[in-house]
């Protein structure tokens, strides 16, 4: 159902299709317009609008990967965009995906039924239900590329104890499980500067990569933030 808001734009209204008690706290599965969304405890956490910059989460860093099999860790599911990105990618040996919330790996099958049956169907694609900063941590520079969107971006938090994985300690972490000339991108709705000044300290290179997408009809600017380790580095 649409109506008029006060400027005279058309107003679409949200349907709730399922509730769920999540680790961060309420969940909600709703539907605006054509897209599936899902509200996490109060705060927006994804929308099937965002399908370009959730794929871009991993096309943004493949063009900086030289390795010929490249081995990859995603935190947080979303809808599944990322993930079919990283499969649409011949070089990728390897894809585990760390998705805290069960109940977003049941929703991911009920509702993205296609996706859901490719990534099952893939020997490469792995979805656990685990912290990604768990994951990391046992990483033993072990990935070429880690993408992480598991919030709306540095300064906006959808579970606070995901403010360590933009501390510097966080971004270390992700830093020391990658291969030498590996790749770290973390999702961003807009660019900030002391956040960028972290990754300049930790990372042998930083690169903003800006992508552009539609939400709620309107124009939108994001930010890749790819991130890479020195290919000399053996440590």
């Amino acid at each position: 159902m649409a109506g008029l808001d006060g400027a005279g734009d058309v107003v679409t209204q949200s349907v709730v299709l399922e509730r769920a008690a999540g680790v961060a706290g309420e969940l909600v599965l709703r539907r605006t317009g054509g897209d599936l969304e899902v509200i996490s405890n109060g705060t927006f956490l994804i929308s099937a609008a965002n399908e370009v910059s959730s794929r871009a989460l991993v096309i943004a860093a493949l063009a900086f990967l030289r390795a010929p099999t490249l081995t990859v860790l995603i935190g947080g599911l979303g809808l599944g965009y990322a993930l079919e990105a990283a499969l649409d990618e011949p070089r990728v040996a390897s894809v585990m995906v760390a998705e805290i919330e069960p109940v977003l790996l049941a929703w991911f099958e009920g509702y993205a039924p296609e996706r859901a049956v490719r990534v099952a169907g893939d020997a490469r694609a792995r979805i656990v239900v685990a912290d990604v900063a768990d994951l990391l941590q046992a990483g033993a520079a072990g990935y070429d590329l880690v993408a992480l969107d598991t919030d709306n971006g540095p300064e906006w938090l959808v579970r606070e104890a995901n403010a360590g994985l933009y501390s510097e300690a966080g971004v270390r972490l992700a830093h020391d499980a990658l291969r030498a000339g590996g790749a770290a991108v973390f999702w961003s709705p807009a660019r900030y500067e002391r956040f960028e000044e972290l990754l300049g300290a930790v990372f042998a290179g930083v690169h903003p990569v800006p992508v552009s997408d539609v939400f709620c009809d309107r124009p939108q600017e994001y930010t890749m933030y790819v991130c890479l380790r020195s290919a000399d580095d053996d440590k």
